[in-house]
């Protein structure tokens, strides 16, 4: 039985368990004691969202020349051009902190992208949440040449208790439509 089955499984015995067992609960206990409960429960859900989102930056929006640029997907002569896209709605206001090469930084949330110009090789990225506790990292290496363009697409897989970084390098036709679908944000640390 596979982590995530295993953890549904006792997801769905212990809400049978709960309705089963709550309205009886709820009776031995005092209108006052249910609203406390209550509102310690909903204040916990709160304080963990507040939490979660906490390490997010607001990333500065490029202006329309620099977008309009971006969408062309084309890299100046000599460079080559990678982009980084969110796109998807898991997690979609936990921030994704990327790392290019160890010195570009920026941060990216559902609907936005990232963009460098860099010199033709090899790259590493690296994408992990704002929140570390919340999802496994993800690296990659890609190698591009002159002229190439790459068009990465970062996502949040769920498991049952932590989530993981998914990196995935896009068709031509996938890259074109998160490319125009998302908003280009600028880096924190621009590339080098």
């Amino acid at each position: 039985m596979s982590k995530n089955a295993m953890w549904l499984s006792l997801i769905f015995v212990a809400a049978i368990i709960g309705a089963m067992m709550g309205p009886a609960l709820a009776q031995t206990m005092s209108p006052g004691t249910l609203l406390i409960l209550t509102v310690i429960l909903f204040g916990g859900i709160i304080a963990f969202c507040i939490w979660a989102l906490s390490s997010n930056k607001g990333g500065a929006k490029a202006d329309t020349a620099a977008t309009a640029n971006a969408r062309t997907m084309q890299a100046p002569e000599g460079m080559a051009r990678i982009y980084i896209t969110r796109r998807g709605f898991v997690a979609a206001l936990q921030g994704m902190d990327v790392m290019l090469d160890g010195n570009a930084k920026g941060q990216i949330k559902a609907g936005q992208m990232l963009m460098a110009d860099v010199a033709p090789g090899t790259h590493h990225i690296h994408v992990a949440t704002a929140k570390a506790k919340l999802a496994r990292p993800a690296e990659l290496e890609i190698d591009v040449g002159a002229g190439g363009v790459i068009v990465i697409d970062a996502m949040i897989e769920m498991g049952a208790l932590k989530g993981r970084v998914k990196l995935t390098r896009s068709d031509a036709a996938k890259a074109r439509d998160d490319v125009h679908a998302t908003k280009l944000i600028l880096w924190e640390v621009a590339p080098t």
